[in-house]
């Protein structure tokens, strides 16, 4: 019997907030591994399911397991926060996967969920309505330098920009040098979001600007939404104006 892994992207976490198609394949899962805090948010889904919880930075350990488990014929789901592709598993399970010539024994499917620049965008209005991008500012993963280079170049792009990971105990400054990059670029005045726990009971809401932003008040639980040349708030809301004639 050949096995199947899911790579769910389960977006910000609440049942009402995940796919439709996300909910129901954890549901005919037999066994989900995850994060434990991604592992937590579904909890409610997953009886009678074997479940693999690791820590942060067990990435390659939940994936081998996860394989081990499908080898055996088990349907597999690895749960992920927003989509299992951006900043998630899915290209780590399937370069394991090929590595290992397990292709004609898995079968592997990636099941999309909401990104938190979507999610986020929607709590704070339409920022997103053309062209955009997200730049993570961890370096668990990338150099640090070639953080930098992309925020220069999607500033000077203008594109309306998504800074996930903006700030930690161990990476104090790089918000305030990524910061420093953009307003070379765009002016004090350039609407910025930034959500912190978004659709979670400690939910809040930050509407500020370029020049006013409080980087002491920002911590791995927020994304930061940056305007373009083209954003503006509208009341309460953050608008990215399209070009329409109207």
């Amino acid at each position: 019997m050949r096995g199947q892994i899911f790579v769910i992207g389960i977006g910000p976490g609440q049942l009402e907030n995940m796919t439709v198609k996300a909910v129901e394949v954890i549901k005919s899962c037999d066994v989900i591994a995850g994060y434990k805090v991604y592992v937590e948010q579904v909890k409610d889904l997953l009886v009678d399911k074997k479940v693999i919880s690791k820590g942060m930075g067990k990435e390659v350990d939940r994936c081998e397991m996860a394989i081990e488990e499908a080898v055996q014929g088990k349907k597999v789901g690895i749960v992920c926060s927003g989509d299992g592709g951006l900043y998630g598993m899915a290209g780590l399970l399937i370069e394991l996967v090929h590595i290992k010539k397990l292709e004609s024994d898995i079968d592997v499917e990636v099941v999309s969920g909401v990104t938190a620049a979507i999610s986020c965008g929607a709590l704070l209005g339409a920022p997103i309505v053309e062209d955009f991008c997200t730049i993570s500012l961890s370096d668990y993963m990338t150099p640090y330098e070639k953080i930098l280079k992309r925020v220069e170049l999607a500033s000077r792009g203008d594109f309306v920009i998504a800074l996930y990971n903006p700030r930690s105990s161990k990476r104090p400054d790089y918000l305030d040098e990524a910061l420093s990059i953009i307003r070379k670029e765009r002016d004090n005045n350039t609407p910025v979001g930034i959500v912190r726990m978004a659709y979670r009971e400690e939910q809040e809401i930050v509407r500020t600007d370029l020049a006013h932003i409080n980087t002491k008040e920002v911590d791995m639980f927020c994304t930061i939404i940056i305007g373009n040349k083209q954003t503006k708030w509208i009341n309460d809301f953050m608008v990215t104006s399209r070009g329409y004639n109207i």
